[in-house]
């Protein structure tokens, strides 16, 4: 924060997470012992884009020395969650069974971010498999308007009620 870098800090942050959960061979190569220190610093310099910032090499460098590698994607995490609660930022992610409008996705920013007091990072989905409406999650909850949501949440009912009544 007081280099200014903290945003900066934040996407390499989003970078890194977003590698260490897709790619779980470069997660293990990061843990080896086979590879030098030096070798897993300039892999992480290169990994999240070209002229890290300093905040970025500080960070690293914590990390590798202290042998907290197989840490890396609990700090990422753990970094994103305390810059979001810092920036008042939540996560939403729109998954609908038909394309939405552009405007009906800034409609429902919008209005998330009125709610919220705070900014959004939107994400949406298209899955035509929940045949119809939507699953919204923001930050932890999740509300599944879904049919196929809607379809399993009646049949569990049932099921509950024929125990009962057996």
């Amino acid at each position: 924060s007081d280099m200014g870098e903290e945003t900066l800090l934040y996407h390499r942050m989003q970078i890194m997470g977003a590698l260490l959960r897709r790619m779980p061979e470069f997660r293990e190569s990061l843990k080896s012992p086979m590879i030098s220190v030096k070798d897993k610093m300039g892999l992480l310099q290169n990994a999240t884009g070209k002229n890290p910032e300093q905040s970025y090499l500080d960070c690293i460098q914590l990390i590798l020395t202290n042998h907290r590698e197989d840490m890396l994607q609990m700090i990422t995490l753990s970094y994103q969650r305390f810059y979001r609660l810092k920036k008042h930022i939540s996560i939403v992610h729109l998954i609908s069974a038909q394309k939405l409008s552009g405007k009906a996705i800034e409609r429902i920013r919008y209005l998330t971010e009125q709610k919220t007091h705070g900014k959004v990072e939107f994400s949406t989905q298209l899955d035509p498999s929940i045949d119809g409406w939507f699953i919204f999650q923001l930050n932890d909850v999740r509300i599944d308007a879904s049919v196929k949501g809607q379809l399993s949440q009646i049949s569990r009912r049932l099921a509950q009620i024929n125990k009962s009544i057996i």
